[in-house]
This record gives C-alpha cells, structure tokens and sequence, in this order.
C-alpha cells in the first residue's frame, strides 16, 4: 500500500471539505430543505465523527472525538434528535477537520498494512479490516457526504460552493 499517496489523497480531500466548509454561512448550517435527512453542520460533523471510528475505533484505540459528537454525528444519527443541545459551530467543526488528517497520519504512519481484530461491516469479506482499507474507504466516504453539501448548498439557494 502507497501510504504516502493514500495520506496525500486525505489532504487532498480534506481541502476540498474545509474549502465548502469555509464558504458555509452560520445561518444556513442547520437548514434541511425539501427531503434531505441531514443538515450542513451533521454532514461536516458527521464528516469527522465517522473517519475517527474508521480508523480508531478499528483499530481499538481511543476515539479522540469531544464528548457529545457521537452521538450527535455518528451513522443513524438526525439534527430531528438534537432537541436543546448546544452544537458545534461550524468554525468550531473547521478546526477539527484541519487538524485531523495530520494526526491520523502521525498515529497511523507505518501502520496501513495491520489488520484490525474486527471486520469492517460495509466491506462483507468477513475478515479483519485492514487500517489502510479502512482509510481509503474515509476518504471515499468523506467525497460522498462533500456531494451531499453540494446539494443541500444547492436546495438552500447558495452559489458559493467553495470559499475562494
């Protein structure tokens, strides 16, 4: 596995992200026009909250994710469930995802190749995930939910994608 082009191809991905993230105003980060299930601020959240248990949780390491954003974040999870909790703001979800892709290389560099003590349930071969797998799989994921804000900016009247 090419761990230098798969950590090259998080950062790419990540730029793309925050790039949408930046050009995301506060007053639209919880809007849910016509049939979307989720907002912005759940995308960009749920962005960051997933590709921690990718690679720590797999990994059976401690899931750096603040209290609370599992829960408000994790797959199955809806802004509908929230009620009165505080949420993070998005400058507050931007500093979380600059910082991410650098600590996951830090911990996991030399590390792609392990396998983990649990399969990955989306990848049925019903063997142990592999952590690069797992990261290729987050990256794929986090262009997924990218396309979904693209929508949702869409539904919402924005023209600005992206921050310049």
């Amino acid at each position: 596995m090419n761990e230098e082009a798969l950590f090259a191809q998080l950062r790419m991905s990540r730029r793309l992200t925050l790039a949408a993230l930046k050009a995301t105003p506060e007053a639209i980060a919880d809007k849910q026009p016509g049939a979307f299930n989720n907002s912005l601020r759940w995308n960009f959240g749920h962005i960051y909250v997933s590709l921690n248990g990718l690679m720590y949780g797999f990994a059976g390491e401690e899931d750096p994710s603040p209290e609370g954003y599992k829960e408000w974040f994790d797959r199955g999870t809806s802004p509908e469930d929230w009620g009165d909790a505080e949420m993070p703001s998005l400058a507050r979800l931007q500093a979380l995802l600059e910082a991410q892709p650098e600590l996951i290389e830090e911990r996991f560099t030399g590390r792609l190749e392990e396998r983990t003590e649990r399969p990955f349930g989306l990848i049925k071969t019903g063997r142990p995930a592999i952590i690069g797998d797992l990261l290729n799989f987050g990256i794929y994921h986090e262009g997924l939910h990218l396309g979904w804000i693209h929508g949702l900016k869409r539904a919402l009247g924005e023209k600005q994608l992206y921050a310049e």
